[in-house]
């Protein structure tokens, strides 16, 4: 594969990979759960991105691997540490895409008044649309979404200029509203804002040049990425834009329409909508490529190996994620579970993920080194997280704990079919 990617292009792809669709509505549900103290939230995860970038970056020019996370993790400390990775990796971005596909369908729902069951159906759609393009070898094209985002980061930076003089200063008092322990819920979930770094890892053979430019766009994404989340959230808080299940679920468009008119939101929706649609793509063409790469090291089962004659896409398992998404929309909806109480799921396993890619850094790196620093500090500051989680700490766990039962039943079977395989053959050695 060629190097092509150059230092302006992996920038793109890093602000693209972190905006994603959590910009779309994060900011509010932050403020919904802390208060003005969720501005300590933001500046605290934007402090932490530049260690965890760099780690990620540093290990991404040592091991160019498409493998990323799990690669770094399986070197450091074996195959079932670097398969579970990929089993919490699975999941993270298998339930992500109910809550990006709600994401695009909860803007739709702000600016035409759609019911629950039609904003339900709409979210399916996007996941539909996502499980078909990615069945017949359908892809957006990586200067299309790069197109997109840079439009998000457009209008992003409209919502916060245009949206600054409805900023008023009693918004910010009092500053704890929530409490000071809510700034740790914030930061549980600001989480999902931030799930990205690992992302660029598996291009970083395409890098023109990797040793140079995978740690200097990341510190400068970080930057960038940084600073508009902090912008964005103060202009939040500041116009009172949260606090309600319409104004967490499209803050942007009500931002937007409140400023310059319901032209301005229904642009944004269709925008939301798009960048929803493409994030789904892309993301399910991701898992159908872990999902058979764990399926051929035996860490999921071997039917899911399949692949489409004419295209070679794992097509189960694109729509075993297509299908497991749209059954928990229809949970959710059911429940009335909004779209935000879900995020404990992915950032739960996410977290993990991270936990074990710091320590695979501390491990892997020379003592006192810059990578080994930066990867100290992630992990401490990950762990510092960790206990926010509160009861949803026990997911991983119940994860990690499958993933053991799976497996012993795997060498189980397999066990079993190796020696009915050698009573066979000395059945046949006694007849001869």
């Amino acid at each position: 594969m060629n190097a092509q990617i150059t230092l302006p292009q992996a920038i793109a792809l890093y602000i693209a990979a972190i905006l994603g669709s959590g910009i779309l509505f994060v900011s509010s549900g932050a403020a919904t759960v802390a208060g003005p103290a969720s501005l300590l939230s933001w500046i605290i995860m934007i402090l932490f991105s530049f260690p965890l970038a760099y780690t990620f970056a540093s290990l991404s020019r040592a091991f160019p691997d498409a493998g990323g996370a799990a690669t770094f993790v399986r070197i450091a400390f074996g195959e079932h540490p670097g398969n579970l990775v990929g089993w919490f990796y699975f999941l993270t971005a298998s339930v992500g895409q109910m809550i990006v596909a709600q994401t695009g369908a909860y803007y739709t729902a702000s600016a035409f008044g759609l019911s629950a069951g039609e904003t339900s159906l709409l979210a399916c759609l996007i996941l539909l649309l996502g499980g078909v393009s990615n069945h017949f070898g359908i892809r957006i094209s990586g200067k299309v979404s790069l197109l997109f985002s840079s439009l998000l980061l457009g209008i992003l930076l409209i919502a916060v200029v245009t949206t600054i003089p409805h900023v008023r200063p009693d918004q910010f008092s009092p500053f704890f509203a929530n409490g000071p322990q809510a700034v740790g819920e914030a930061i549980v979930l600001i989480f999902w804002s931030f799930f990205g770094w690992e992302a660029i890892c598996s291009l970083a053979d395409r890098f023109a040049r990797p040793e140079k430019d995978m740690v200097r766009s990341a510190m400068i994404s970080a930057a960038i990425t940084g600073a508009v989340f902090l912008a964005l959230s103060f202009v939040t808080i500041g116009s009172g834009t949260y606090g309600s299940p319409e104004t967490d679920s499209a803050p942007l468009g009500i931002m937007l329409g409140r400023s310059l008119g319901l032209a301005a939101q229904y642009a944004t929706t269709v925008l939301a909508f798009i960048i929803c649609t493409g994030t789904v793509n892309a993301y399910v063409a991701s898992l159908a490529q872990l999902g058979y790469a764990l399926s051929r090291d035996q860490a999921f089962p071997a039917w899911l190996q399949y692949q489409h004659p004419r295209t070679g896409t794992p097509t189960r398992v694109v729509w075993l994620v297509i299908l497991f998404a749209c059954a928990g929309i229809a949970v959710s909806t059911l429940f009335h579970v909004h779209f935000t109480q879900l995020l404990f799921i992915p950032n739960a396993l996410g977290m993990v993920v991270y936990v074990l890619s710091m320590a695979a850094a501390v491990k892997i790196y020379r003592r006192l080194s810059l990578p080994w620093l930066s990867g100290l500090v992630s992990l401490v500051m990950l762990c510092a997280f960790i206990p926010f989680l509160g009861i949803h700490v026990m997911l991983p766990i119940l994860v990690s704990i499958l993933y053991i039962l799976y497996k012993r039943k795997s060498m189980t079977r397999t066990i079993a079919i190796r020696r009915n395989g050698t009573r066979r053959g000395d059945g046949h050695a006694d007849a001869t």
